[in-house]
């Protein structure tokens, strides 16, 4: 990296007579790369996990927010997509084949969940389940069982599993353990450390940090990066921009200040929030009890501040209300940027689908953005507010 550097100074300060250091990294936007002579060209083809050759394979600005990454999480190397779900079908696409097994535990996104389905068409079986203890999850191992993906907190009800019983279960069945770490960031959870064998980021979020780009990592040993980079990525074409990773790259410098500021907001938010009764339930570790409490404090280093709550009750038109009251709080999907946001689970024709995943139709995941707190609080309040009136203040939740 330093020579390559090197070699674009040379060639300013030759062509301008101006030598220059950059303080942030060059956005090294070419679909391909030139050699000198044919023996350096035969020598980069040998290896371009390593070498420069197209950059739908290895880019030099890709590299640098690749290997910042793999630092963060403390991995021993980390690949790149143009998508979260770019880095998880490829990571899932390597790792299975006809007749293996796959275990998906607790709420996850999606789009993993239906990634996973459809490749049933192919011979791999999945079974989803939801459990209140990691203990149960060796209930339903197969002999067949080939990985465990899961991800702590999880979504929409951001409950937390033993990532070490978890490893544990799978090392002894030889199963890979996939982790989606959005929620926590590289920052607030290191799952490797616990002998996860994959790592996932959507770079959407936290990373990227302005909610100006779509990427995704996927990080680990670097004999299984390599594998999800030959097989994944180069045959799935999820091939993130030399610009992209160049705004990642950004975001990650302010990420450590960002995320403190956050755990501070979301304990701000939530302590106004928990005794607001017309609130009936708010999904987030920080108000955890009980096993949940212990795994948060065993796993986590700071807290996310996506969250999610339950209205007081499903009526369809106070949900409305107070989803369309919201000023502060701007309706949106993703998170992770500047602004806060809500995302109600009903959408109008999914309610079986809600019902299925064990969700409230009143359920909206929330994200506590960098406005200052109170005036998310005073936002949510008002928008209860012009949906059931003003909550009665009592002993219990003045």
């Amino acid at each position: 990296m330093n020579e390559y550097y090197e070699n674009i100074c040379c060639e300013v300060e030759k062509t301008t007579g101006k030598a220059y250091h950059a303080m942030t990294p060059e956005i090294v936007q070419t679909s391909s790369f030139f050699f000198p002579t044919y023996e350096e060209f035969m020598a980069a083809s040998v290896d371009e996990k390593n070498n420069y050759v197209y950059t739908r394979g290895t880019n030099p600005t890709t590299e640098i927010l690749e290997k910042k990454i793999a630092q963060l999480e403390g991995g021993e190397k980390c690949k790149v997509f143009s998508s979260g779900m770019g880095a998880i079908s490829a990571t899932l696409f390597t790792l299975l084949a006809q007749g293996d097994h796959v275990l998906m535990v607790n709420t996850i996104y999606g789009e993993s969940l239906s990634f996973m389905q459809d490749m049933g068409k192919f011979g791999v079986e999945l079974t989803k389940i939801d459990v209140a203890t990691t203990a149960e999850v060796e209930e339903h191992i197969q002999e067949n069982t080939k990985l465990i993906y899961f991800e702590s907190p999880s979504s929409q009800k951001f409950e937390l599993l033993d990532m070490e019983k978890i490893t544990e279960l799978a090392k002894k069945q030889g199963a890979y353990t996939v982790i989606d770490n959005t929620w926590a960031s590289p920052l607030f959870q290191h799952p490797l450390d616990y002998g996860v064998d994959v790592v996932i980021h959507s770079c959407s979020k936290y990373i990227g940090g302005h909610s100006d780009i779509v990427a995704g990592a996927v990080v680990g040993s670097e004999q299984l990066v390599d594998e999800i980079f030959e097989k994944g990525h180069q045959a799935l074409g999820a091939v993130n921009s030399p610009f992209n990773s160049w705004l990642a790259i950004r975001g990650l410098r302010t990420l450590a200040v960002r995320m403190a500021h956050q755990t501070k907001a979301i304990k701000t938010v939530l302590d106004c929030l928990s005794k607001d009764h017309r609130i009936s339930k708010i999904y987030h570790p920080y108000l955890a009890e009980g096993e949940q409490k212990q795994l948060a404090d065993k796993y986590l280093k700071g807290y996310g501040s996506l969250f999610a709550i339950d209205l007081q009750d499903t009526d369809f038109d106070h949900l409305k209300t107070f989803v369309n009251a919201l000023k502060v709080v701007t309706i949106g999907v993703s998170w992770g940027g500047f602004e806060s946001l809500a995302l109600p689970v009903f959408k109008g024709s999914n309610l079986e689908a809600v019902k299925k995943r064990g969700l409230s139709p009143s359920h909206i995941r929330m994200y506590v953005g960098l406005e200052a707190p109170m005036s998310i609080v005073e936002d949510i309040r008002q928008a209860l507010d012009q949906a059931y009136g003003k909550e009665v203040k009592n002993e219990e939740n003045a």
